[in-house]
């Protein structure tokens, strides 16, 4: 991408309207209509620090607006502005389109104005530790709001900010293998060092290549040693190695000091233990982080499906649900032989369309849904398994996932539930959590989820900052519409509002006790302070003040963010 169009030198779309009063309070982040808002010479000065790697930003949906209008180019964009890969590579673009905001769009008349609005107002395209303590130092001295920004897979705001400067880490993207691992660790097993911006489409094939795999998420953009790791990182291995945070062995980091650490299970540990599962984009940059990697082998995969017109069901919808009941009370010794399986419910049917198995025995497909097979069929259901061995995890990875991630539009308005493997194996507490994902469907949203056992099985596993819920949880769910742009924009606004004031009550009342996947989650959940974090909430909140003890990462329902809050206008101010 070409960034010299973009640098500092250019201000488009930066508002310059008369000063605001909030403009000289410590107690506000500035925004560009404030009197002490950095000047051009200011940025510049910046701009030649980080080596001309700072980029005013212009949204890429400008192309549809005048005096910028390409009509080829916003053909393009309103084709494709619900896939990853029209955000992803852009500094201060983001993927959910409630943070995107609506001020410049690709579907709206070319005629409206094109404005920034909640995005980033400029960003450093980190390429070292100096880059990052730049904009550290600039944001410190200037009042400036400061975000990271990786790829964008963000569906609670985290990335993105009005008027802030985001330290753009994507092409941070070191990879160096490590054949025997010597630090703070007993392990002293093969490891890869990322760079922060390394993303799972670029470690998984070369880890391939050398006999090996890591952790990682479905959607193969997102970054591996991102926010996908800080905040736990479940995944088709799961159930064989623990969560993505249970493999990291360092992390390299920068501070809101602007200290270059190196966080690891002995030195700076409160630091580790808070960055490994204690979420992402609040405690420190993250410049590199060391995993184990495990080896490479074959993985046994399946699918299958349900639906009301299967003979069994009679077309009878409580026919069907009693069934979807026996899947989800069968799910604890599936995941307990190592398996992972992923799913999509609807009204009327049941996609279970991956369920990953460790080995190269195609028998423990068999011997993993047999239990499963038996039971549905004692309810006059026939269980038809769809199976196919992979040589390795990438294979399937991009053969599975890939083609699911790529039929799968991005944007939706979302919220999740980690549902503990008492609760579902508890056939009368579970009946009201499946009515509550029935009264989702019905008003019409969709529920996907992901049955683990992530019960740390990484030896040795070093204490860290995990959800303590992930250790006794059996599914995690999201609760989602996706976002319709041939719809206003209230109207998509008001899905939100629904799934957070109506929908969402529901599946939390039937599951007392139980929480969410930080990552995976509702940006407007009530109690995100004990539901995405539970008992560990305390010290992550003693580090959070260790480490940045001004505040200056604020991460929307990150650790220490309840104590700023954004006014009408979106400025990030105190809470007093």
């Amino acid at each position: 991408m070409a960034l010299a169009n973009l640098i500092v030198a250019i201000l488009p779309l930066i508002a310059a309207s008369s000063a605001s009063p909030a403009s000289s309070s410590k107690t506000c982040r500035l925004l560009p209509t404030d009197a002490a808002w950095p000047s051009r010479h200011e940025w510049s000065q910046l701009n030649d620090t980080v080596g001309g790697r700072l980029i005013a930003t212009v949204p890429r949906a400008s192309a549809c607006h005048v005096p910028t209008f390409n009509a080829d180019l916003c053909t393009e964009l309103r084709d494709t502005w619900q896939s990853d890969a029209t955000h992803v590579y852009y500094a201060a673009e983001v993927i959910d389109p409630f943070f995107q905001g609506n001020t410049c769009l690709p579907f709206t008349p070319a005629t409206t104005p094109c404005k920034i609005g909640i995005l980033a107002s400029y960003s450093i395209n980190a390429s070292s530790v100096s880059d990052i303590q730049a904009g550290i130092r600039f944001a410190t001295e200037h009042n400036v709001r400061l975000v990271i920004k990786n790829t964008g897979h963000d569906l609670l705001g985290k990335s993105t900010g009005k008027g802030s400067l985001a330290l753009w880490t994507h092409n941070m993207n070191s990879i160096k293998f490590i054949d025997s691992y010597y630090g703070d660790s007993s392990y002293t097993g093969t490891a890869v060092r990322l760079g922060a911006g390394v993303m799972s489409q670029d470690i998984l094939p070369l880890a391939q290549s050398k006999g090996l795999r890591i952790i990682s998420g479905s959607c193969a953009t997102v970054g591996a040693a991102g926010g996908y790791t800080a905040g736990g990182g479940h995944g088709a291995l799961t159930s064989m190695y623990g969560l993505g945070a249970d493999s990291v062995l360092e992390w390299e980091v920068v501070t809101a000091r602007g200290e270059h650490l190196v966080a690891t299970p002995k030195r700076n540990s409160d630091l580790y233990w808070a960055l490994s599962g204690g979420g992402a984009g609040t405690f420190a940059v993250v410049v590199s982080m060391t995993t184990r990697t495990y080896e490479d082998g074959p993985l046994q995969w399946a699918s299958f499906s349900l639906t009301i017109d299967d003979p069994g069901f009679k077309g009878n919808p409580d026919a069907l649900w009693s069934a979807i009941d026996t899947f989800h009370h069968s799910l604890g010794p599936i995941t307990d032989a190592g398996a992972v399986a992923t799913y999509l419910m609807g009204p009327t049917s049941l996609d279970v369309f991956s369920i990953v198995m460790p080995g190269g025995d195609p028998a423990i497909v068999r011997t993993t849904l047999g239990p499963l097979a038996s039971a549905l069929e004692s309810q006059n259901v026939t269980l038809n398994v769809t199976s196919r061995q992979f040589d390795t995890f990438w294979e399937l990875h991009s053969t599975i996932f890939g083609a699911a991630v790529a039929s799968t539009l991005d944007g939706q308005s979302a919220a999740g539930r980690l549902i503990s493997r008492s609760t579902v194996e508890n056939a009368e507490r579970f009946i009201a959590v499946s009515d509550s994902f029935r009264t989702a469907l019905d008003a019409g949203f969709q529920v996907s989820c992901t049955a683990v056992n992530a019960s740390s099985k990484v030896q040795p596993a070093h204490p860290n900052a995990v959800f303590p819920l992930w250790r006794e949880g059996l599914i995690s769910c999201l609760v989602y519409k996706t976002w319709n742009f041939s719809e206003p924009w209230d109207v998509n606004v008001a899905a939100q509002t629904q799934l957070t004031n109506e929908i969402m009550p529901v599946v939390i009342a039937a599951t007392p006790g139980d929480g969410a996947y930080l990552n995976e989650a509702n940006f407007e959940e009530p109690d995100w302070q004990t539901s995405f974090y539970g008992a560990n909430y305390p010290r992550l909140s003693q580090i959070k003040d260790l480490y940045d003890a001004h505040g200056l990462l604020y991460a929307r329902t990150a650790v220490g963010s309840e104590r700023w809050a954004e006014d009408g206008d979106h400025r990030l101010c105190r809470v007093q």
